[in-house]
């Protein structure tokens, strides 16, 4: 059952926060001096760490802008819409409990802030609990062919539930999906999960399941079998055949020119 939450404020940060974290992190530059956790991903623009704490592993993701370019305006378009656009924590905070409240699995949100430096440059942070599970891209090589082919079917099934709910994926890649002990798809990093005007659906849909096939076709290139399943799983009785025919295209052009730049 997902735990209440609250508005948060300390010092300059303001956002959401879950309710049996509030008193932890009352103080949050104090809690961030004090928890440095492990450093897993860094760029200019944005960092990710994982820290243990005595209510579990979280991950904390600290957003300065969108892309290292942006940061320091060498590209404009991705500087004017960091400064602009609402919080990505929040937007992430508000679509992740949207997701969990629908029966869907992902890393659960514990705190969504914002503040403004001078001349109002934002800056987020996203704090969520940590999913144990490995990653389908960890995950499905280790398993036998009958139930790596299963466990496709099975992703594919709970992917089209998911956007007939009304929801894509940001970046439906194997590496952002997990398969519980029960067989659940857990959706991780959605930043850019969204539930998107209806007039943008059918691209978005069709742009996970390019995501999802490249990643497949990638991660395991002696199983081209598992495409045509994952598409067959999907889609089930009601099979677009000029629609799988383009994705399964554009797939396999893009795996041979990212095969054609290896030395």
């Amino acid at each position: 059952m997902m735990q209440p939450a609250c508005d948060f404020h300390s010092g300059s940060w303001h956002g959401q926060v879950r309710q049996d974290w509030q008193e932890t992190l009352a103080d949050l530059e104090a809690w961030l001096a004090a928890n440095p956790g492990e450093l897993v991903v860094k760029y200019e623009s944005r960092e990710v760490r994982r820290i243990a704490t005595p209510q579990g592993t979280v991950y904390l993701k600290r957003i300065l802008a969108l892309t290292d370019a942006g940061l320091h305006w060498h590209d404009w378009f991705s500087a004017l819409k960091w400064y602009c656009r609402p919080s990505r924590a929040l937007a992430c905070w508000k679509i992740s409990r949207q997701m969990l409240e629908s029966g869907f699995a992902c890393c659960e949100p514990l705190l969504a802030v914002r503040r403004r430096h001078a001349w109002g440059r934002p800056e987020d942070i996203l704090l969520t609990a940590e999913v144990s599970e490995p990653d389908l891209r960890e995950s499905l090589p280790l398993l036998s062919p009958d139930a790596l082919h299963e466990a496709v079917r099975n992703a594919s099934r709970q992917l089209r539930a998911f956007h007939e709910a009304g929801f894509v994926h940001g970046d439906c890649l194997l590496r952002n999906l997990c398969l519980s002990a029960e067989g659940k798809l857990i959706f991780l990093d959605n930043d850019r999960t969204k539930r998107p005007a209806f007039w943008n659906v059918f691209c978005r849909k069709s742009r996970n399941l390019a995501q999802f096939g490249y990643s497949l076709r990638r991660c395991l290139p002696d199983y081209p079998e598992l495409l045509p399943l994952f598409f067959d799983a999907y889609f089930g009785g009601s099979r677009p055949e000029g629609q799988i025919r383009r994705l399964t295209t554009a797939i396999e052009t893009r795996l041979a020119k990212r095969l054609a730049r290896k030395p």
